[in-house]
Order: C-alpha cells, then sequence, then structure tokens
C-alpha cells in the first residue's frame, strides 16, 4: 500500500492531536502533513501540504466550521471525511455529490476510521450515521437493490481495479471473505463480471470517471 498524506482539521487542538496521534499509530501507511483550526486561510493551508485526504472533525458549535468545511469541500484536490455525529442536510447532501468523500460517525471505532479514511483517499467514498440513512432512502425511491455498508466498500475499490487480495488488506478482511462479498454483489446486481460490477458502480455515482 502506498503511504498516505492526510491533513486533520477541527477547531480545537484537542481533537487534533488525538486524531493525528491516533490514525498515525494505528495504521503506518498514514503519513500526516498537519493539522489546521478552521479558518478562513485553512484551503490555503491545506494547498501548502496537498494532502491526500483532509480529515475534518466537525463539532458543529460554530458557524466557521461549516464555512471552513464549505470551502474544503469545493476543492477537488484531495478526499474529504467528515467525523461528526449529525450535520446540516446541505452539508450531506454535498458530501453525496462529490467524489472522494464521507461521513464517518463517532460511534464507530478507530479501525473503522482508518479504513474510511484509507477508502476515500483511495477514490472512494464511505457512508456512516445520517448520511447512509440518506442514501438508503434514495435507494429506495429508486428502486435500485439494497447494498450493505461493506458491499459497497468492496464494490467501490473493485471497481476501482484493485485485486480481491488488495481490497482484502485495504478492508482488514480475509480473501475468503471478500470473494464472498463480490459473490453476493453479483448476485444482488444481476451481474456475472467486474466489467459490470465496475459499469454498475460508475452508473449509480458510486465511482466516476475522473
Amino acid at each position: 500500500m502506498p503511504r498516505i498524506k492526510l491533513v486533520v482539521v477541527a477547531s480545537d487542538q484537542l481533537s487534533r492531536d488525538s486524531l493525528r496521534r491516533s490514525l498515525g499509530a494505528f495504521d503506518a501507511t498514514f503519513e500526516c502533513a498537519g493539522d489546521f483550526a478552521c479558518s478562513h486561510a485553512v484551503v490555503r493551508e491545506c494547498r501548502a501540504v496537498s494532502p491526500d485526504v483532509v480529515v475534518f472533525d466537525l463539532s458543529g458549535r460554530t458557524t466557521l466550521e461549516l464555512l471552513a468545511l464549505h470551502e474544503l469541500a469545493s476543492h477537488s484536490a484531495w478526499a474529504l471525511l467528515v467525523i461528526a455525529n449529525r450535520a446540516p442536510d446541505h452539508v450531506l447532501e454535498e458530501l453525496v455529490t462529490r467524489r472522494r468523500s464521507g461521513f464517518f460517525s463517532r460511534s464507530n471505532s478507530l479501525e473503522a476510521l482508518a479504513q474510511a479514511t484509507t477508502l476515500v483517499a483511495l477514490g472512494g467514498s464511505f457512508f456512516d450515521g445520517p448520511l447512509h440513512e440518506l442514501l438508503v432512502r434514495r435507494t429506495m425511491r429508486t428502486g435500485e437493490p439494497l447494498l450493505s455498508q461493506r458491499e459497497r466498500h468492496v464494490l467501490q475499490l473493485v471497481a476501482e481495479g484493485y485485486s480481491t487480495k488488495e481490497v482484502a488488506e485495504i478492508l482488514h478482511l480475509s480473501i475468503k471473505t471478500v470473494d464472498n462479498y463480490r459473490t453476493s454483489l453479483m448476485q444482488k446486481l444481476g451481474v456475472h463480471d467486474v466489467v459490470r460490477l465496475t459499469h454498475y458502480a460508475i452508473r449509480t455515482g458510486l465511482v466516476r470517471v475522473a
């Protein structure tokens, strides 16, 4: 796995220190290039270090946080992962339509956070908490097959061209488990090869062509 350069953005220093140290200690592929406060200068600060992914801890206490998040989401140079218990609907909608983005619930684990960070950095997405619920409602309206969170992750990575072994390494699963998810995906979607899986992922916006 190549190294993933990340920056941490949060209103308070304690959150920034905690995320930076936790992610760095958990996964050696992460290289923390900096941590920044929510400010009007945050986009400029991120541009200066060119991260693969911005991990944004949204407490929701200040308007400046939402302004900083909007500015970061407006730039496609980096992936964006937002950590929060809840967020305004317009933030969720922005993340759904943005390439390489995710929403991560605080009720989840550090291992899941590391996986989510890797997924969005590699071009996929991670939908947790209220964002996942929003997507489930959309899926029910459109009549598309309802995929589990893990099935979506496997589909994203397969469609991005990763092998079964690489998917297993990224998601910390066995190769047999990944094979089982691929079989389940093909059965649900009614397809029988990786090419058609990829076409489905592109058509539904799960993976976007650059």
